[in-house]
């Protein structure tokens, strides 16, 4: 058979060639933003009561506070006043 200007037909592809070696992993990437906060949890179950304190405990007698510009002796006082409360309710010994 004679083919115009040298044209010939294509033969039949040759098999494939082996696969090439796997190339270097690439650099990792930046890391994403942060999501939201989750929402927040239950309130935990409320503790057990502590146990009762010793008992003949007498609370002291309550003292009035100093003003916001007290003298010397109006703080004394006071502090007079205090101990003496915490005295007679048995928390600081005479």
């Amino acid at each position: 058979m004679c083919f115009p200007f040298g044209t010939f037909p294509t033969g039949v592809a040759g098999p494939t060639g082996a696969t090439g070696a796997t190339g270097e992993a690439g650099p990792t990437g930046a890391t994403g933003a942060t999501g939201e906060a989750g929402p927040t949890g239950a309130t935990g179950a409320t503790g057990a009561t502590g146990p009762t304190g010793p008992s003949g405990f007498t609370p002291a007698a309550a003292v009035p506070d100093v003003e916001s510009t007290p003298t010397p002796e109006e703080v004394g006082t006071t502090l007079n006043a205090l101990l003496a409360s915490l005295r007679a309710a048995g928390i600081l010994e005479t």
